[in-house]
């Protein structure tokens, strides 16, 4: 791994070591009593009714058997809690489960054993054993299905047959006509809910068919408008970069086309100065000329800026790569920005380990990344102190590199500006382009640059203090094949 770079002259600059506050959000635990709420399924709410009514009719059938004879305290009892609590409690227990619908089917067979009990303990007479029998039957069939129903035909005889053994298995025994009487009003009562049970369920069948069917057609018109702005995205996206490529050209072209007539322009204002030395003119006329080569030369390096944004952009930048001596090379740069550094009166320090060595890489494309970050630090830095410090080691992945740190002691940025940074023709805000001029894509440029080369350029920044700027480029590439 490579060392760590020093970062002890930013922190110096700014006095005492700073240390990073981290906020962390703390979420509540959640209240572990407060149970989530169950949903009740509708079939629990819509048996409860008919359970109440259905077990009613029975009762009176079996009120008017027992009117007839003398039924034990214990059958009063019984028909007492079939009657009044059974219905009741199977409501409470299907909406306090947790699978309501399970525990609903459940209560009907036992509505099917209650049921079959009185029919053997009122002696099997043949039109109240079959209204219980179609009545629990066909409750069955519509609340469980084909397969439910015939499982409670077996409940249906457990129950006979345990009614039988409580009523001492007495046979048969004919009912009264008011008996029978009852026991068909009951089947027209039943008969009556199972239909209004039924005209239920089938509109709510439809209306949720009409639902699904409804949302699945949002759905599909989402999805349609979804395909539609993808295309739509596809088709701008396309077309930005076709406007990009075409931008990128026209930069290119005119970036080429204004490039000769300024090195024109510069090289015959060196001429006349030439020609100018050994005659008696006006020093003003001496000073004008170096107005124009400076902002001649200004003018190039602006169009050089622009032509090497739209080289990169358009994938045109082809690196050469080299043997480079790394302490030549920082020799050059230096010595390239020892005016800019000492126009603001700047000193610049250098932190060399010994024994650099050389490198494989793109030479005047690391010098290019490294003026960059010299000149953008004796730029906002007055008076004061830039440090360039060089290390070797490897990255992350165990591949070689080399990275440089140019510290600064100049105006430093915000998290604000140091957001803004690297955009493209931006620099930290306007009055930072109006007063230090610039069109903010140097550091876009040494960036993309460093990429290209197998790094990257990152910076931190404190205002009124400083900033650091760490370039990183790999030291073992190689010639493109």
């Amino acid at each position: 791994m490579m060392p760590p770079l020093r970062r002890d002259y930013l922190r110096s600059s700014m006095g005492a070591d700073r240390s990073e506050v981290l906020a962390r959000r703390i979420t509540p635990a959640p209240d572990a009593s407060a149970a989530p709420k169950r949903a009740v399924h509708p079939i629990v709410k819509l048996d409860y009714p008919i359970r109440i009514v259905g077990h009613t009719a029975s009762a009176s059938i079996i009120l008017s058997v027992f009117l007839a004879s003398s039924p034990s305290p214990l059958a009063w009892a019984w028909l007492a809690f079939t009657t009044l609590v059974w219905s009741h409690l199977a409501y409470w227990l299907g909406r306090t489960a947790a699978d309501s619908k399970r525990t609903e089917l459940g209560c009907l067979l036992v509505d099917t054993l209650i049921l079959s009990a009185w029919a053997a303990l009122l002696g099997f007479d043949i039109v109240v054993t079959a209204v219980f029998a179609i009545a629990m039957l066909s409750t069955n069939l519509s609340v469980g299905g084909m397969r439910f129903a015939l499982g409670s035909v077996f409940v249906f005889f457990a129950g006979a047959f345990l009614g039988a053994a409580a009523g001492g298995f007495a046979g048969y025994v004919r009912a009264s006509e008011i008996t029978q009487l009852l026991a068909a009003v009951t089947l027209c009562l039943f008969m009556v809910m199972f239909g209004v049970q039924s005209h239920v369920q089938t509109r709510a069948a439809i209306r949720a068919n009409r639902e699904v069917k409804a949302r699945n057609a949002f759905i599909e018109q989402q999805a349609f408008e979804l395909e539609q702005a993808r295309e739509a995205a596809e088709l701008a996206r396309e077309l930005a970069e076709q406007a990009n490529r075409a931008k990128s050209a026209f930069l290119a072209n005119m970036s080429h086309e204004l490039r000769t007539p300024l090195n024109g322009v510069i090289g015959y204002a060196e001429l006349v100065e030439e020609e100018l030395e050994d005659q008696p003119v006006a020093p003003s006329t001496m000073s004008d000329l170096g107005r124009i080569k400076t902002a001649a030369r200004h003018l190039l390096g602006l169009i050089n800026d622009v032509l090497d944004l739209s080289k990169i952009e358009a994938d045109k930048v082809e690196l050469m790569i080299e043997d480079v001596d790394l302490s030549q090379l920082v020799d050059h740069v230096t010595s390239t920005t020892q005016p800019l550094l000492q126009a603001n009166r700047n000193r610049l320090e250098l932190d060399l380990p010994p024994g650099l060595g050389r490198v494989h890489t793109d030479a005047t494309r690391l010098r290019q990344i490294l003026i960059n970050l010299l000149a953008n630090a004796a730029k906002f830095t007055h008076e004061g102190t830039i440090r360039l410090a060089v290390r070797k080691g490897t990255d992350d992945e165990g591949r070689a590199i080399v990275a440089f740190e140019v510290g600064d002691t100049g105006i430093g940025m915000t998290p604000e500006q140091l957001g803004k940074l690297f955009q493209v023709f931006t620099q930290a805000d306007s009055d930072t382009t109006r007063k230090y001029g610039g069109t903010g894509l140097g550091l876009v440029i040494s960036r993309r640059l460093c990429r290209l080369m197998g790094g990257d350029v990152t910076a931190t920044s404190s205002a009124g203090v400083g900033s650091v700027f760490t370039a990183i480029v790999r030291s073992d590439q190689r010639r493109a094949t």
